[in-house]
Formats: structure tokens, C-alpha cells, sequence
């Protein structure tokens, strides 16, 4: 994406990484939504597994969550 929008792209701020794509501003606008998509994506997925562990918690009210406990025994 940031190739293709003309932008140098720079790991961790000391290694800059050479450009996968040349500069094109239409599939770089094509790749921001793609990106935006797959975003919002993983954060309603994160949500949603985190809704089925406290409905595992509160509703079912079975051991999901203290078994994921660290140090925990069964």
C-alpha cells in the first residue's frame, strides 16, 4: 500500500525496505480499503471471541477462563 501510494516504507525506522509495487495512486486507494476492511475485521473478531469467553464466564458458567489462568491446575 505504501508503495503503490509513493511512500517509503522504513522498518523500525532504520532499515528502509525497497518498493514491492510501483506508484499507483488508484491501487494504492484500492489497498488503503482493502487494509481498512481487514482491520475492521480483526477488531470485531477480537470482540467477538471475547464475547464467547465471557458468555463461556458469566452464562454458561463453566472453567474456560480460569483454565487459561497461568498456573492453574485442573
Amino acid at each position: 500500500m505504501s508503495s503503490a501510494l509513493g511512500f517509503q516504507t522504513v522498518w523500525f525506522g532504520v532499515l528502509p525496505l525497497p518498493d514491492l509495487l510501483a506508484a499507483d495512486g488508484d491501487l494504492g486507494q484500492r489497498l488503503v480499503t482493502v487494509h481498512v476492511t481487514l482491520n475492521y475485521l480483526l477488531a470485531a473478531l477480537v470482540v467477538l471471541h471475547a464475547a464467547a469467553a465471557f458468555k463461556h464466564h458469566f452464562v454458561d458458567r463453566d472453567d474456560v477462563l480460569t483454565r487459561m489462568l497461568p498456573g492453574r491446575r485442573s
